[in-house]
């Protein structure tokens, strides 16, 4: 017990101590309070609203596509996306603390099913994949943090019913977005390409280009090839938002107040394809049809599958590029059943494939001219010798043959009748190697891609003696099998209309092309192509070119010709026939045939340039298992050059009727026969 006064004095002390020691305290504090307030103030007061302010990407308008007289290839229209945060900031209690914080949680599958159970699916496939993408983004740390668009489309259904549920608003959005639209649908369907959503793979190698997951993407076509063009640069917008990221209909003015600026987006340049849209319909009507049937779903509506080019004979560009079937592109902007898909997949007629330069195709007497200048570059051929053809000749123990005995011929009329035993010989008797076939066909670009550089462009096939040895497939009647676009002899339907549009001019080997210029949104020119050579030199002489040329003026304009009897009214068309041998001598025994799909009967080409004296224009069509090639692809090309001449020239230009008209399906006369055989 303290009774006298100096015992007050060690609490004194210690009083003392502890007044120092508040002292110091409260100064520290108050010396962190001026530097929160007033030395870093601006600062933190930035990053408090950046608590309640959220910035979102604003998608640029993606180019347009249009073609040579401006009409509509590829536009956007705006449509509502489904927008999901895998991983969204929550609102967490802690009953210890008494005290709530915003954490990063992932959606549960409980709230996965809601969501799911609004959207109407299109089979259990496309159901499952919508739950696996967002069950892939809650499982990602980083992207899912993000809004990532889930599914693009929404009808105004779906719209309605996740919009009224509140309870979805902190980790589902509902964003304007544009999508794709084809104008033409399945007519350019292989020229535009479509879009799809970026994959895995291809985000993680364009991850530095600003693609996100859920973006969309060129998969195809032009949309493929010029997708840097087309993409535009993503703007940015600010929005007010609460603690949960929900968007606040009416923030305070102070919140107003401090959102910045947005940034524009920059639209996407727009692409004025050398496409004639016109034209490219008369093709197809010409055909029959393009589009890929769903109903009957094992054929489509032409009945027919085959590939189309029109160019100009001087420049490559391509004022009609056709492929049939096709699939609308537009089916790409909405998910597909498995059914459908399978359908696609599993149809003869590859409805999947551009037919003009992913599929290669033995040429059959189209190629007759490769071989015919192989042999005119020799100075000990004479083209004018008589050889004379009884129908075949007999070679290694077996026997060519030919469709009839086309008599005494020389070059011309070789090329004219298509005889193919004048061939034979010529590889029999007078040189015809495959090595001289090969350096030919090569200088005429064959055997490797055009370069148009779109769609995957097959290389196809010019054989050699040393890559026959070593497939083991050389025999001694493979060169003269070659000799007439036979044996392992592959193009496309690009690479022949390159080949007889250089016959055309003269010699100039062209590098075809699509895209005409590039603009932006205002009209300022980003490029402009310029028609390419591949090489300097003419591959063939001015007299070498005149013979063939004169036979392939006397294919459709003598009468003994192989399409003559396709002949045109008012301009003389050059042109050649050819059968590919590829079909089943008969159908096989209780074998179901599918329409339009008759593998017992060969590929029918013709291969035209138009006008004769002074072409401007290349056609060359090619119709699967068609036929004869006058039959089957003569008239398709006849109708394309009498459309486009006809729209340039005074006066129309009719197709030929004969008094003795064919039918539908009678194929043409042989030279000099009745009008019961083909060639």
């Amino acid at each position: 017990m303290l009774s006298r006064p100096e015992d007050l004095r060690p609490l004194k002390l210690r009083f003392q101590l502890m007044l120092v020691v508040t002292m110091v305290v409260f100064l520290v504090l108050g010396g962190r309070l001026f530097q929160l307030q007033v030395l870093e103030g601006d600062q933190y007061a930035s990053r408090a609203e950046r608590n309640f302010l959220q910035s979102i990407d604003v998608e640029a308008p993606r180019g347009r596509i249009f073609d040579s007289k401006g009409r509509p290839l590829a536009v956007n229209r705006p449509a509502y996306t489904l927008m999901v945060t895998g991983r969204p900031r929550v609102l967490v209690e802690d009953e210890a603390a008494k005290s709530a914080e915003l954490r990063r949680i992932a959606v549960t599958d409980a709230q996965v099913d809601e969501l799911a159970a609004l959207i109407d699916f299109q089979d259990e496939t496309d159901e499952l994949k919508f739950v696996s993408r967002i069950e892939e983004l809650r499982d990602d740390e980083e992207s899912g943090r993000y809004a990532v668009a889930i599914r693009s489309n929404l009808s105004d259904r779906e719209y309605a019913r996740i919009k009224t549920r509140e309870q979805l608003a902190s980790w589902v959005d509902i964003r304007k977005r544009a999508r794709r639209f084809y104008p033409e649908g399945a007519l350019t369907a292989f020229i535009t390409g479509y879009m799809r959503e970026i994959s895995r793979e291809e985000l993680e190698r364009r991850g530095q280009a600003g693609y996100r997951v859920g973006d969309r993407i060129g998969k195809t076509g032009l949309e493929r090839q010029w997708e840097n063009y087309l993409r535009g640069r993503t703007g940015m917008a600010n929005r007010v938002v609460n603690a949960l990221g929900i968007p606040v209909v009416n923030p305070p003015a102070m919140a107003s107040a401090a959102l910045a600026d947005p940034v524009e987006p920059i639209p996407g340049q727009d692409i004025h394809v050398s496409i004639d849209v016109e034209l490219q319909r008369v093709a197809a009507e010409a055909f029959g049809s393009v589009l890929y049937d769903e109903v009957s779903q094992t054929e489509y509506g032409g009945r027919r599958a085959g590939g189309l080019v029109a160019m100009e004979v001087d420049t490559g560009r391509i004022l009609a590029m056709v492929s049939v079937p096709s699939i609308d592109p537009n089916e790409w902007e909405q998910p597909i059943t498995r059914a459908k898909f399978g359908d696609w997949t599993a149809s003869p007629f590859k409805p999947f494939i551009d037919k003009t330069i992913q599929e290669n195709y033995f040429p059959g007497s189209t190629y007759k001219v490769v071989s015919a200048l192989s042999m005119l570059v020799d100075s000990s051929y004479d083209p004018d010798e008589i050889i004379e053809c009884g129908r075949y000749v007999e070679y290694g123990g077996r026997k060519f043959r030919d469709t009839h005995a086309c008599g005494p011929v020389g070059l011309e009329d070789a090329i004219i009748q298509s005889c193919n035993v004048y061939f034979y010989r010529l590889a029999m008797e007078r040189g015809l190697t495959l090595s001289k076939m090969e350096a030919t066909a090569r200088s005429f670009g064959l055997g490797e891609p055009t370069g148009l550089g779109i769609n995957s462009e097959a290389s196809g096939t010019v054989p050699t003696e040393a890559s026959e040895i070593r497939q083991g497939s050389f025999q001694q009647g493979v060169r003269l099998n070659s000799a007439i676009g036979q044996g392992n002899v592959k193009v496309t339907v690009l690479q022949l209309s390159v080949l007889y549009a250089t016959i055309a001019n003269g010699g100039s080997v062209v590098t075809p092309s699509l895209v005409d210029r590039i603009e932006t949104r205002d009209g300022k020119l980003v490029f402009e192509n310029e028609p390419r050579l591949r090489e300097a030199s003419p591959p063939l002489e001015s007299f070498d070119r005149e013979r063939i040329h004169r036979g392939l003026v006397g294919v459709v304009n003598d009468p003994k010709g192989t399409a003559y009897s396709e002949r045109l009214n008012g301009v003389t068309v050059a042109g050649k026939t050819g059968t590919a041998q590829v079909g089943r001598d008969r159908r096989r025994v209780g074998e179901q045939g599918i329409v339009g799909w008759d593998t017992t009967q060969d590929h029918a080409w013709f291969a035209a340039y138009a006008p004769a004296e002074d072409p401007e224009i290349v056609v060359v069509a090619l119709v699967a298992h068609g036929g004869a090639g006058a039959d089957a692809a003569a008239p398709i090309v006849m109708r394309v050059i009498g459309d486009y001449l006809g729209g340039r020239r005074a006066g129309s230009v009719n197709r030929t009727v004969s008094p003795a008209r064919r039918d539908a399906g009678v194929p043409p006369p042989l030279p000099g026969a009745d009008r019961k055989g083909a060639r």
